[in-house]
């Protein structure tokens, strides 16, 4: 009998020890897969993080970049627009003395024929010559020469301001095509600021396992001492 009731205890209490160990095991397995699965997270979490940061940085720079590079292009445009209306300035400038000098030709010469032609009058008039139709002629002779000489004065004076106006036209259609030239050279595309990256979304942090009761594997044990003590006094009642 007590040999059967040994048994029994001994067989329930392995039963329930055995359980026990296993259970913690499982337990612990559970655990530390938990835990794994926690650090896995926050590390891809960090690296998300770190390549975000990395990648906002870069964009900066090259924002940055391109800021510096289109302030430059506009700089050079406006420098270069500069130097286009100087040389404009410069070349207007000449057309525009060689216009005066040609006008302040004219009205030299302009003086000069009109005294020749005073002079010749006065000639003829001292001439002695009786006032008559070939007197007349003699005067006539000398006001149309300089009527000639003048309406020749006339015409070089316009044409120095015809040739002047096309210099001027010229002039300005070359400062409008280097004008031109300069903006066309500058980049189209606007400059346009980068995106941030989205926020890295924090990890929701797994929860281990409750740690499981001993009342299980101690009902377990129980139950197998009773039928191995149930057996054995069964077996010692047979022989």
């Amino acid at each position: 009998m007590c040999s059967a009731l040994a048994l029994g205890i001994a067989s329930g209490v392995g039963t329930a020890v055995t359980g026990i160990m296993e259970q913690n095991r499982a337990h612990r397995a559970q655990v530390d897969a938990v835990n794994r699965s926690n650090a896995i997270a926050r590390q891809k979490y960090i690296n998300d993080i770190t390549i975000s940061a990395y990648n906002d940085q870069r964009k900066g720079e090259v924002f940055t970049a391109q800021l510096q590079a289109d302030a430059a292009a506009r700089s050079s445009l406006y420098q270069q627009r500069e130097i286009n209306q100087i040389e404009a300035n410069r070349a207007s400038e000449s057309a525009q003395q060689e216009l005066r000098e040609k006008v302040t030709e004219a009205m030299f010469a302009s003086q000069e024929n009109l005294a020749k032609a005073i002079q010749s009058q006065g000639t003829v008039l001292a001439s002695g010559q009786q006032a008559g139709q070939s007197m007349m002629l003699s005067v006539d002779d000398v006001e149309r020469k300089y009527g000639m000489q003048q309406a020749q004065l006339d015409a070089s004076v316009f044409d120095a301001t015809k040739a002047y106006g096309i210099k001027q036209f010229g002039v300005n259609l070359d400062q409008y095509n280097s004008d031109m030239s300069a903006v066309n050279n500058l980049s189209t595309s606007a400059v346009v600021a980068p995106i941030a990256s989205f926020k890295t979304i924090r990890p929701t942090k797994q929860k281990a396992p409750p740690k499981p009761s001993i009342l299980t594997p101690l009902l377990s044990g129980f139950s197998a001492g009773v039928s191995t003590w149930s057996g054995v006094k069964t077996a010692l009642k047979t022989t």
